[in-house]
């Protein structure tokens, strides 16, 4: 079952669990208030009760005694007018037979029925809701008047009155209630406040990093209450866990910028690694390079030391000579460029540039195996965005591991095809360039393991397994792409992605 999450912020989460607890722990109190104060003020109403009765019949014993049923009358009369609480006041012969009242009309039959004392009772209560009473709900006391020799007194108070006690009682009770929830919620306002915006600094401070700035730029730092409402200077402060939160915060970050920064020096010295590494495969070809040339000199030296007087055939050697040490000027010139240990930014490159001086690092092995080159190259290609020495690492590895794959099947069939086809064309806001060998190919239980580091298919000390990792992430570094399809004893082509320079 999929699960459903929505944002709440912290205060209002503060609110409703202050709400909810108050409330809950509010209606339990009213309820147990309410069954509280209402037993009470019945018990208290009861006593109230008895006493008037018993006042009642001390009153108008002399009374019934004397038959005087007019003083008899006005005694009740004027008690029940005395308090608005009593009902109604009725008295009874010992026969149960009614003597005087205080209705305005007859007395109701069933409450002549109801609560009827028997014999040596002191006294009797009964609450009652009758149709004839307006359903108003009445403790009924019952009071014999001497023993009950002479009759009874019956006086029946308002329960209304209490009702409406318990209810003053439990209406306090929820203004409290209620003045709890507001200064609660006010608390919670001021509390989350007081947690949300330490939270809120992180949050900024988090959002603001710049990965690709990590390692380059000066990292921020988390400050929090340092001061009360951010206007007075808090001279101590006692660090909950969002402090220690911060500060764990601040130590990532810093660790983080380390370990970019040791990445990145760890990264440039593999690449370097790398290149070295590459300049030891291309030895016996940059010697050769060199030999040449150098044996030219030698040739042309001993000829002018042979005939020092021949003028025209001085300046004839003189120029071969100069244009000797221009090739062997050019080799060791690329072979320092591409050793150096480069570390600027990047900077508007020629993709003809590149591939020229990374074939002429690999001329030597291009003639010794007879391989041709095929260059399609579109007219006006624009300049592209880059490190130039590390692109020609990455043109460098690709065409070695062309020479490589095509020697290799070259072997088991000497009449395969020797070939590189080099392409590069724009399209939208790259340079597309394609490299293609009519090599051996990838093996397609490899495919997937071609750009992990120390992956290699070649023979002991003829490679490190970096070259492709290493092309790999210059490319990535270079917001470029690369792709690799090939098809196993057929050919390779390797697709480079690379951003225009704007």
């Amino acid at each position: 079952m999929k699960s459903f999450s929505f944002k709440l912020p912290l205060f209002w989460k503060f609110s409703f669990a202050i709400i909810s607890i108050v409330l809950i722990f509010g209606s339990i109190n009213s309820i147990l208030i309410y069954n509280n104060v209402q037993t009470a003020l019945q018990s208290e109403t009861k006593k109230r009760a008895l006493f008037i009765a018993n006042s009642i019949s001390n009153q108008i014993t002399t009374s019934i005694l004397f038959e005087d049923y007019i003083s008899l009358q006005n005694t009740i009369n004027s008690i029940k007018e005395i308090d608005d609480n009593i009902f109604y006041i009725f008295v009874l012969d010992n026969k149960n037979r009614l003597l005087v009242h205080t209705f305005k009309t007859d007395l109701p039959l069933d409450l002549l029925r109801a609560n009827i004392l028997k014999e040596n009772q002191k006294y009797n209560t009964q609450l009652l809701l009758l149709k004839d009473l307006d359903k108003e709900i009445i403790l009924d006391v019952a009071v014999p008047i001497l023993g009950g020799r002479i009759g009874a007194v019956r006086v029946g108070l308002k329960e209304s009155s209490i009702i409406a006690d318990v209810q003053k009682t439990v209406n306090i009770f929820w203004l409290m209630v209620a003045a709890f929830l507001f200064v609660g919620i006010a608390g919670a306002l001021v509390f989350a406040k007081f947690i949300t915006k330490p939270i809120k600094a992180i949050q900024n401070v988090a959002d603001g990093i710049d990965l690709n700035q990590i390692g380059k730029s000066e990292i921020p730092q988390i400050r929090i209450r340092e001061k009360f409402l951010d206007k007075i200077k808090m001279l101590f402060r006692a660090e909950d866990e969002i402090d220690i939160l911060a500060d764990k915060f601040n130590q990532m970050i810093i660790r983080l910028d380390k370990a970019y920064r040791d990445l990145q020096n760890a990264q440039a010295t593999i690449i370097q690694s790398e290149k070295l590494a590459t300049v030891g495969t291309l030895t016996a070809g940059l010697a050769h390079e060199i030999n040449n040339p150098v044996a030219g000199l030698q040739n042309c030296i001993r000829r002018i030391k042979n005939d020092p007087s021949n003028i025209e055939q001085i300046i004839k050697y003189i120029n071969m000579m100069e244009t000797a040490t221009d090739k062997i000027g050019n080799v060791l010139g690329n072979l320092l460029n591409f050793t150096r240990r480069q570390t600027g930014g990047s900077e508007s490159l020629s993709v003809n540039e590149i591939i020229e001086n990374s074939l002429l690092l690999v001329s030597h092995r291009l003639e010794k195996l007879k391989i041709s080159i095929t260059k399609n190259f579109q007219t006006e290609l624009p300049n592209i965005r880059g490190n130039k020495n590390q692109l020609e690492q990455v043109m460098l590895n690709l065409l070695i591991n062309s020479l490589d794959s095509i020697e290799e099947k070259c072997i088991s069939d000497p009449a395969c095809e020797k070939r590189i086809i080099l392409n590069a064309a724009r399209k939208d806001n790259y340079v597309i360039l394609y490299i293609q060998d009519t090599g051996k190919g990838i093996p397609e239980n490899i495919k997937d393991k071609i750009f992990d580091p120390f992956f290699t298919t070649k023979q002991p000390g003829k490679g490190t397994g970096l070259g492709l990792s290493v092309v790999y992430k210059i490319i990535e570094s270079h917001n470029g792409k690369i792709q690799i399809d090939s098809n196993e004893g057929i050919d390779t082509t390797v697709k480079i992605s690379i951003p225009v320079y704007k």
